[in-house]
């Protein structure tokens, strides 16, 4: 190698890893939104985005997705819009959060990974449908871990809002974390996605 060379020849090597890494190369189709009709459009939606909550909907047979748009900075400080995940819910007699029914109960948890006596069987992303075993009483509040199979742990936190007929106890979710309810959102997503696989083909 000269001496006047700008790289190493081990920095070219890991550059070329680079460029040729398809991994790296692949751009995230669910995420990136291109929005054509012009700058006036792309400007409004932009201002939009940066100051109050603009989201996107769609309906299909008797579900709706609530996209949010969210505005972020890239690595050349331009600004582009990007698609959040999405809000599933159902329409009936009134608009409802779509709620997973879990195949097999899965307990909450508290901070150390230990198991309770209140087994989720229901989730969505505004509530979860519990049953309390032991005949212990339900509480008012809960902020516990949800472990689903296969999935990393959420945290959830739960306002006690009404018994059903069947002995559940349906809980209202209040999250505080912007990261936990987007993680929850993810797999409710993920769920949705294995329900409904027409859907997101």
């Amino acid at each position: 190698m000269q001496r006047d060379a700008l790289l190493t020849q081990d920095e070219l090597d890991f550059i070329q890893t680079m460029q040729h890494n398809p991994q790296l190369n692949v751009r995230d189709a669910t995420s990136s939104l291109l929005v054509n009709g012009g700058s006036q459009i792309r400007d409004l939606l932009t201002r939009l985005a940066a100051h109050e909550q603009v989201t996107i909907q769609a309906n299909f047979e008797n579900q709706q997705m609530t996209f949010p748009l969210h505005l972020v900075e890239d690595e050349f400080h331009a600004l582009h819009l990007r698609l959040g995940v999405p809000s599933i819910y159902e329409d009936g007699p009134m608009v409802r959060p779509w709620r997973l029914v879990l195949e097999e109960p899965v307990a909450l948890e508290n901070a150390k990974g230990q198991p309770g006596t209140m087994y989720v069987h229901e989730v969505s992303c505004k509530g979860v449908l519990l049953e309390v075993r032991n005949k212990t009483k339900p509480p008012k509040h809960f902020a516990l871990w949800f472990s689903p199979s296969g999935y990393e742990r959420i945290a959830l936190r739960g306002s006690f809002e009404r018994e059903t007929e069947q002995g559940f106890y349906a809980y209202e979710l209040s999250q505080s974390d912007k990261d936990e309810t987007e993680r929850l959102r993810q797999y409710i997503l993920q769920q949705h996605r294995l329900t409904h696989p027409a859907l997101h083909i």
